[in-house]
């Protein structure tokens, strides 16, 4: 059943064949009994998140992944309609494979009993807009779409420029969701989000680096790696200086609420209810329902970047690799983070 907190949220970026890392950080948090109320997906993370809110574990998810061949996904487009399509290679046979594979189930993801609180972003080729489709509605107000989720709105935003199709949905015409934002973290914070995790597919540290690409398709998913790379940068930016913002908020209002009770309320000793402070911050709680802060979220990614060629190559080497580092990234940013980390699992 949808999850009646909105607590947990995890991010999942886009990164097409990578996408086995995914499902190797969901192993390590089931494994630390953390499971999301909320999955923000954007391309192959989509996909994934759309497989777990159909019912799927991390354990049915991987048995998924490890017989995910290419032609399971792509089929090369004729050389003479590439100039004219746009794209190098057609996405027909994933529809076929989410359905006969049993990767998604429709009806599930849009009822009550949808396992999370899904949300899949998009993006308007017309006006470059991001669009986040929903199959629940937001806690906050929010440009959100609430709408029953299709295979649609899951190849939409798989739909990376140049190197597959567009999709139709509702009349628009759509790219790959992470063309602009590939872990659009206002999704998870209007949903009602306290606590995020964000996978990224994209070294995090400033000083990562790469080797120089060959090819069109490594120049292409390079460049697209490091532009979303910029735009979550931004977002925790942005994120920070919000928070900041809401703090020296909650601060002002802190010190106006004493000096008003002090002025007005010093004979008094009835009001020690009203500036009540349960969780011992120093800012009473009646304040805190007021002025929200937002969560910073915690990063998951490689230290070294991934070959960007396997955006596209779909294999059970690869697959295991991606899952294997994924696994152990989990358990580094875990760790960083200050929490416990089991031993004794074997995954």
């Amino acid at each position: 059943m949808l999850p009646k907190e909105r607590k947990r949220a995890i991010v999942l970026s886009g990164g097409g064949g990578r996408g086995a890392y995914h499902v190797g950080v969901l192993k390590f948090l089931h494994e630390h009994e953390w499971f999301p109320d909320v999955i923000v997906g954007t391309s192959i993370g989509a996909v994934n998140g759309a497989a777990l809110a159909s019912g799927h574990t991390a354990s049915s998810l991987w048995s998924l992944w490890k017989r995910l061949m290419t032609r399971d996904v792509q089929i090369g487009n004729n050389v003479l309609n590439m100039v004219k399509d746009q794209y190098l290679f057609d996405t027909k046979p994933l529809r076929e494979t989410l359905t006969r594979e049993g990767w998604v189930h429709e009806d599930r993801i849009n009822s009550d009993d949808a396992a999370v609180h899904l949300r899949i972003t998009a993006t308007d080729i017309d006006t470059g807009r991001l669009h986040v489709f929903g199959n629940s509605e937001d806690v906050f107000q929010s440009s959100m779409t609430r709408e029953a989720i299709s295979l649609d709105h899951i190849l939409a935003s798989c739909s990376i420029p140049l190197v597959y199709p567009p999709t139709e949905l509702n009349g628009r015409t759509y790219w790959d969701g992470a063309t602009v934002s590939n872990t659009p973290l206002s999704a998870a914070i209007d949903a009602g989000a306290e606590e995020i995790i964000v996978v990224l597919m994209t070294p995090w540290e400033e000083e990562a680096h790469v080797d120089i690409p060959k090819g069109f398709i490594q120049s292409a998913g390079l460049s697209l790696d490091w532009a979303l790379l910029a735009s979550f940068r931004a977002d925790m930016k942005m994120l920070k200086r919000v928070n900041s913002i809401v703090q020296l908020k909650l601060e002002n209002a802190r010190l106006r609420a004493i000096i008003a009770e002090m002025v007005e309320n010093i004979n008094r000793d009835d009001l020690s209810d009203l500036y009540k402070d349960e969780n011992q911050d120093g800012i009473p709680d009646i304040l805190e329902d007021r002025l929200r802060m937002l969560p910073e979220p915690i990063v998951i990614a490689p230290r070294e970047a991934i070959s960007v060629g396997q955006i596209i190559s779909y294999t059970e080497e690869g697959h295991q690799k991606m899952y294997s580092l994924g696994y152990e990234d989990a358990r580094r940013a875990w760790a960083a983070a200050g929490l416990s980390v089991e031993g004794g699992h074997s995954h």
